[in-house]
């Protein structure tokens, strides 16, 4: 099926659900769109603008009853072939309340990996977080996951993946990806976060993947630390034997008013250097980046950010980027 059918398709089947929505009470079609516009202030820019639609989604959600939930979300953006818009299935899941404190979700499920970053940085439409940004993990995959609220401050998950993500089938192996998010809620804002994960990569070593995240949120302050480590792959579906990579994010953002608020945020990235090599395996991606950006949120659904990237990078041979960003968020 070509693109032009498929987005006829799903046109048609939102249409035909949108009808049915009205009909029942019980479902709500969502869209999101990430748009952008850009100006690389470096010197050598090949590409010294570009306006861009980065991201669409798709989705419907449903309650079925008190009980179960379900949810389908389409995502249209540019896949690892080079083609700029090919539609994914991201989401197909349902959510069971077992009890008051244990939620089961099943299917192709969105992952919480880093779902609780994404709260504290907030910005995730100009930028991703700095697990998602360099593919530690995916936010959505094929599995099954478990949501427990312990107490009244401790909440976590514990999951079984496929561990490919939601645009790769699973591997020719059938490992499965194994893992959890424990989020202690202190006090006055302050939280605290452990991630951590495994799946084979062969028969002789393991991927695992670790990250540890603090916060702050209160009084219109969201303040977010994050040191985030892969062991033995390239990616999170990428298995590589002593392959690591590491790094940490640092994020702060003020809120000024109810539509405005400014934010600054610092991350660092690094790989190991392999036996037989005198540079880093990842030396094309290693370095710093900063982003500082302003948010103004024109109405309910609608916001817009002017921000500013610098790109240092740890090889000098590559040339650092100093970019300008105008980024939109559209909530349908």
């Amino acid at each position: 099926m070509n693109t032009k059918k498929l987005y006829l398709t799903i046109l048609v089947i939102f249409f035909s659900l949108n009808i049915y929505t009205q009909d029942t009470n019980k479902g709500d079609i969502f869209s999101t769109i990430f748009w952008n516009y850009n100006t690389d202030l470096s010197s050598e820019a090949s590409k010294k603008n570009s306006f861009e639609v980065k991201r669409v989604y798709l989705g419907y959600k449903f309650k079925i009853d008190d009980k179960i939930s379900a949810k389908v979300t389409f995502d249209i953006g540019k896949n690892s072939a080079g083609s700029d818009y090919t539609t994914f299935l991201k989401t197909a899941q349902i959510d069971w309340s077992l009890k008051d404190n244990f939620k089961l979700s099943f299917g192709m499920i969105g992952n919480k990996q880093f779902k609780y970053q994404e709260s504290i940085w907030g910005y995730r439409y100009l930028y991703k977080t700095f697990q998602d940004e360099n593919k530690f993990g995916s936010s959505a995959d094929l599995g099954v996951n478990g949501e427990i609220k312990v107490s009244k401050n401790l909440k976590m998950n514990l999951f079984m993946l496929n561990g490919e993500g939601y645009k790769n089938i699973q591997d020719d192996n059938g490992y499965m990806k194994i893992g959890g998010n424990l989020i202690y809620e202190i006090s006055n804002g302050l939280s605290l976060k452990l991630y951590y994960d495994s799946e084979p990569g062969n028969d002789e070593f393991n991927v695992i993947n670790v990250g540890y995240f603090i916060s702050y949120d209160k009084n219109k302050t969201r303040v977010g630390f994050e040191y985030n480590k892969i062991n033995n792959a390239k990616s999170y579906n990428s298995p590589s034997l002593d392959n690591n990579l590491s790094g940490f994010s640092g994020y702060i953002s003020q809120i000024f008013s109810e539509n405005s608020s400014v934010f600054f945020r610092y991350d660092s990235l690094q790989s190991n250097i392999l036996a037989g090599s005198s540079d880093p395996w990842n030396s094309g991606k290693d370095g710093k980046l900063m982003i500082l950006g302003y948010e103004h949120v024109v109405t309910k659904g609608f916001k817009l950010n002017l921000n500013y990237r610098n790109y240092n990078y740890n090889d000098t041979s590559i040339n650092n980027k100093s970019m300008v960003f105008i980024n939109a968020e559209i909530k349908i």
